[in-house]
């Protein structure tokens, strides 16, 4: 009947708002959680950092030098999950904008796959490496080109147990193929 389509349209229209408003207290969410650790490990990553220089002027290589700089690795890397976690909720809300720049991606990409052939090879896992070089440099923005790499790998190689990762970057050439239709 007619009466119930238009109730079942308004109970659509409800439900998408209410999505929508669950969608924004998300993101909102996300946002300043990312604001309120990112201010303190700013605060704890600076002074480390003088700590550091300190250290290494005065004593060396230590194993406190050792410890100091492998807390600040850490320190770092949290640094860069809080801002990812800044950027998904720009992304959310549709504020995240692209950097993108002309980059040579066969040259990026071969940077950022060599810094985990070690640990690669360290766990017993063949790294295979197969990138061509390609005719024209990309525009793409070069930070989340990293992540991606980066999130890719690093899954392969927490996914994989033994055998090997191996990483293909080649380029496809386009063709149009002219056709017709009656």
């Amino acid at each position: 009947s007619l009466i119930a389509k238009a109730k079942a349209v308004e109970e659509n229209k409800k439900r998408l708002l209410a999505l929508e408003e669950l969608s924004r207290a998300k993101t909102s969410f996300f946002s300043n959680v990312s604001h309120e650790f990112r201010t303190p490990l700013t605060l704890i990553l600076g002074p480390l950092e003088d700590v550091i220089i300190e250290q290494r002027e005065q004593h060396g290589a230590t194993p406190l030098l050792t410890h100091l700089l492998l807390i600040q690795k850490n320190g770092q890397r949290l640094l860069k999950l809080v801002n990812s976690l800044l950027e998904f909720s720009r992304l959310e809300s549709n504020r995240l904008v692209a950097n993108v720049q002309l980059t040579d991606l066969s040259q990026l990409t071969s940077d950022l796959v060599s810094m985990f052939r070690n640990v690669t090879e360290r766990a017993g896992l063949q790294f295979v490496v197969d990138i061509s070089t390609l005719s024209v440099p990309l525009l793409i923005d070069r930070v989340m080109w990293e992540k991606i790499v980066f999130n890719l790998l690093s899954n392969s190689f927490k996914f994989t147990l033994r055998g090997s990762i191996t990483v293909i970057l080649k380029e496809k050439k386009a063709s149009v193929t002219p056709s017709s239709s009656s």
